[in-house]
């Protein structure tokens, strides 16, 4: 055990949460992002968009928002329900809403993998920095999370440039799409610069808990030993440290995230019930209804009606 966190054992999130490196990583976040922005500007960034049909079961997850990949050096190779995609160095990538996918890296022979991932949701904004933790499996080497009002715009300019990438689009929409992947952009910059004083930061573990709660939540088998197994501690003491910070507790707010994904996915999707209840981690229908109803006061498919009806009157 470490020493000074009792409940940590060796592990790369002790590491990078106590490394002096933390500044000039956080800066050449901020230093990349400006890169991206300025050459979306100018009009020469290329941004890729995945198609295929939302959350068919397979490797990997996804996310009921959209998902930017920025790369900065080496390469991703996405696998997708229907094929594969590459992003090279320089390039943006724009993850559609409910498009399950999976990640393995590459370094060039000259430069260690990087890029830079962004997903935003409600108010909350997190931005990080990967790097090729192992052989082909890209991990977090800096992360940031923001409560912040430019979230809620950077999801929809990412959703609005999501949608009119679907189909062929004509040089217009492209145009579009890189102004839309600007804004969103400079937004995470805005987002990220506009610290609070007052507020004291949240630490590292538990944004990093958050991130690996999000794109673990279609996985049944999700649990905080498990997710205390990729922290490298003890789930005693990773129950401790979120619910000490969040007040919170750490199984409640899977529980919370989970239902929250279900309610988006009824709303949003054309999903079955039970295709819902797989991509939310339940492996059995009645036990996803049984909990749905406890936390909404009614079934799944009573959400579903009575956001039809609220939507038809728009």
């Amino acid at each position: 055990m470490n020493s000074k966190n009792p409940g940590c054992a060796t592990s790369t999130l002790c590491t990078a949460t106590l490394a002096p490196s933390a500044a000039q990583d956080a800066l050449a976040m901020r230093q990349h992002l400006g890169d991206f922005l300025q050459r979306a500007m100018a009009g020469s960034l290329v941004v890729r968009l995945p198609g295929g049909a939302p959350v068919e079961r397979g490797e990997g997850h996804f996310h009921v928002g959209p998902e930017l990949f920025l790369q900065t050096a080496g390469w991703t190779d996405f696998r997708l329900p229907h094929g594969t995609l590459t992003l090279g160095p320089g390039e943006a990538l724009l993850m559609p809403p409910q498009l399950r996918h999976a990640e393995q890296v590459r370094a060039a022979p000259d430069q260690p993998f990087a890029n830079l991932v962004v997903y935003a949701e409600a108010h909350a904004l997190t931005c990080h920095l990967a790097f090729e933790v192992r052989t082909g499996k890209p991990g977090i080497r800096h992360l940031e999370r923001r409560q912040h009002l430019q979230a809620r715009h950077i999801h929809d300019w990412l959703a609005d440039a999501a949608r009119l990438g679907q189909n062929e689009h004509p040089e217009w929409a492209t145009l579009q799409i890189r102004a839309l992947v600007a804004a969103a952009t400079a937004g995470v910059l805005r987002a990220l610069a506009d610290v609070d004083p007052h507020t004291a930061p949240e630490s590292a573990w538990v944004t990093k808990v958050r991130v690996l709660v999000q794109n673990q939540l279609g996985d049944a088998d999700l649990s905080v030993r498990g997710l205390a197994q990729q922290c490298g501690c003890t789930a005693d003491y990773l129950s401790h440290l979120f619910r000490q910070q969040t007040q919170e507790a750490l199984v409640a707010y899977i529980n919370r995230m989970r239902m929250a994904r279900a309610a988006r996915l009824l709303a949003e999707s054309a999903l079955a019930i039970k295709e819902v209840a797989w991509a939310c981690g339940y492996a059995h229908p009645s036990y996803f209804i049984h909990s749905f109803r406890a936390q909404y006061g009614q079934t799944p498919k009573g959400y579903r009606q009575g956001h039809a009806v609220v939507k038809s009157a728009l």
